[in-house]
């Protein structure tokens, strides 16, 4: 049975005449998170769908998710930073069905955290610091009274920060 494409399903219904319905559309496509730490750059579109996913039950941050049915992604892992961040614990890497080889002895990056300012109310001249505090990596550094802002260089894209900020104005990209 060959795959039906949802572009194109949703073009014949008219989805696409509508600026929500456009907006849908391509938030249908693109992923809810970054996948979990070693698994990017591996062919996740050809392994996961069909599996049982034991990296979810696996996580014991438990942040990593499935795309819903409806999604582009179907049936591929991605991780949620809600309500934490990845402690990069392996433990996703050893339920994984598919031969992952860790090799390295430092940790993935798994993206950098993107600091909204217009958001973080540091910005706004309000002494927070919650992310600061959260950061192991001492990626997040403060300057201008207390101002948050990320070295990219040091950050690993753990999510810990995402989950401590008040207002979100933290992201992984």
């Amino acid at each position: 049975m060959s795959k039906v494409d949802g572009g194109r399903r949703a073009f014949l219904r008219g989805a696409f005449l509508t600026r929500e319905g456009r907006n849908a559309e391509t938030a249908r496509q693109q992923p809810l998170g970054p996948p979990p730490p070693w698994h990017q750059g591996l062919p996740l579109e050809e392994n996961c769908p069909g599996c049982a996913h034991p990296c979810v039950t696996a996580c014991e941050t438990d942040i990593i998710r499935m795309h819903p049915a409806d999604h582009e992604l179907a049936g591929i892992p991605w991780l949620d930073f809600k309500n934490s961040g990845c402690t990069f614990c392996r433990a996703c890497v050893e339920a994984c069905p598919m031969e992952i080889e860790v090799t390295e002895s430092a940790n993935p990056r798994i993206g950098t955290a993107i600091l909204n300012r217009d958001t973080c109310i540091a910005w706004d001249d309000v002494i927070c610091m919650s992310c600061f505090g959260r950061c192991d990596y001492q990626a997040i550094t403060t300057v201008h009274q207390r101002r948050a802002q990320v070295d990219n260089e040091r950050c690993t894209g753990c999510g810990a920060c995402v989950t401590a900020c008040p207002v979100g104005a933290l992201s992984i990209g």
